[in-house]
């Protein structure tokens, strides 16, 4: 039987990016919903996971970008931006579980989620597009 990859598992992967990452960047605008209208509470004793998570991310980071054979100086300058990057993400995600699972009333009586989840899809193609050409930019 032939396992080379086909347009078939390419697709099903690209759509399970696209949702996964579309999730979590609403979750992510719902942790800043939270915020703004000063429902996040008790985030105080969450921090030591999200800073703990933030670690993982960073270590992660730097193992990968070793893998690839980067020179130290773009290594570390990446990791640390990502890294920072990652962890107001994962706080906001964080934030913003807590949020659905507090007032779940909230987000599902009114249209915002949608709206948050456009924001998130168009995001997601951002951040795709943003992964991709990068270097274009870098070279400026």
């Amino acid at each position: 039987m032939d396992r080379t990859p086909t347009a078939s598992m390419f697709e099903k992967k690209a759509v399970a990016l696209v949702i996964g990452s579309t999730v979590l960047l609403t979750m992510a605008l719902l942790g800043v919903v939270a915020l703004v209208t000063q429902q996040m509470v008790g985030y105080g004793a969450r921090l030591p996971v999200y800073a703990l998570g933030g670690s993982v991310l960073f270590v992660l980071l730097v193992f990968e970008f070793e893998r690839r054979e980067f020179d130290g100086r773009t290594i570390i300058l990446s990791t640390v931006s990502l890294a920072v990057v990652g962890l107001v993400l994962l706080f906001f995600m964080g934030e913003g579980a807590v949020y659905v699972i507090s007032h779940p009333d909230r987000i599902l009586a009114s249209r915002l989620v949608l709206y948050l989840l456009a924001v998130g899809v168009v995001c997601t193609g951002l951040v795709y597009w943003g992964l991709s050409h990068w270097r274009e930019f870098v070279s400026l």
